[in-house]
């Protein structure tokens, strides 16, 4: 049966208009939130600050859906799961992994802050519930979901309701088939499976996801390892499929494909499936960088500390 799902999402700023090449700012990520905040479902926001709750407030009480909006203001996240935090921090001080990553200077190779953050979905969608503040079936979408129009039209109808009859487990939507490789190989070639932006689950599974997502980043930390939720996710539904659905989508694209039919795409994305090739080409030729990466860097490092 069709049903209404509530919406969770959330906004810590955590200075990104100062990371070289992968700057944003807060005004930007704003601009993005009301790209696709004029859905007409209950929404939950959780931010850091009195200002930009006003500021959620009053966008979504102009276009009428003020009485569907609530925001929280939480003052620290980083008291949130302090021990996870602790755990995202040691690894990420150890620079030896950084060698074997594909792309060194993207943040979930080195900031700690943002992993961390990025794992805060699931608690955010999980405290929602213990509040009572959302039920039902609950979906996580990013504040940036869909960049401002990157994929979906920006001048699309966006102020509908959005239903769908998802199944009542936490519904994943990947971007390329699962498979068996080992973490290490992925997380080091720094390939993605699973789409982070947005999630979908009934209300009584996302303390569960929470946890087991907590624990499974710690395992990854346990490792020499950081990274951000999605290959975090990958691991927690290995280790438990049996709460889990996987869907098979595109870039961005859930929120047309399951309920938002009529949601028209970026004229720059509608050859999807030369997309798809062209990244299946793409992902091909980074493993075998990969691969040559693996051999140079162990190489040159087992030769620094033989000399040593």
């Amino acid at each position: 049966m069709t049903q209404e799902i509530n919406i969770v999402t959330a906004f810590f700023n955590i200075k990104r208009e100062n990371w070289k090449g992968f700057s944003r700012t807060e005004d930007l990520y704003f601009e993005y939130f009301k790209g696709w905040a004029k859905l007409k479902n209950k929404i939950v926001v959780y931010v850091e600050t009195e200002e930009l709750k006003d500021k959620i407030i009053d966008f979504r009480s102009k276009i009428g859906l003020g009485e569907r909006t609530i925001v929280n203001v939480i003052n620290d996240c980083f008291s949130i799961a302090p021990d996870l935090y602790r755990s995202i921090k040691k690894a990420a001080k150890n620079d030896i992994h950084k060698k074997f990553r594909l792309y060194p200077n993207n943040p979930e190779v080195w900031n700690a802050e943002y992993d961390y953050i990025m794992l805060l979905k699931m608690w955010c969608s999980a405290d929602a519930v213990e509040r009572g503040q959302v039920d039902g079936m609950v979906a996580w979408m990013d504040f940036g979901y869909n960049h401002g129009g990157q994929v979906l039209d920006i001048n699309s109808n966006f102020n509908y309701l959005w239903q769908y009859d998802f199944d009542d487990k936490i519904n994943l939507f990947l971007i390329q088939d699962l498979d068996d490789r080992p973490i290490f190989d992925i997380v080091l070639s720094m390939d993605t499976y699973i789409m982070g932006m947005m999630i979908v689950g009934p209300a009584f599974l996302w303390k569960k996801f929470w946890n087991l997502m907590q624990d499974c980043m710690m395992e990854l930390n346990a490792c020499g390892l950081i990274d951000d939720d999605q290959n975090v996710i990958l691991m927690a539904y290995r280790k438990n499929p049996q709460i889990f659905n996987t869907i098979r989508s595109g870039w961005q694209l859930p929120l047309k494909q399951f309920g938002g039919e009529h949601l028209s795409l970026n004229i720059k994305n509608r050859d999807n499936v030369l997309m798809s090739m062209l990244k299946s080409i793409y992902r091909y030729i980074n493993k075998r960088r990969v691969c040559f990466l693996y051999a140079k860097n162990i190489y040159n490092y087992y030769k620094r500390i033989t000399i040593h």
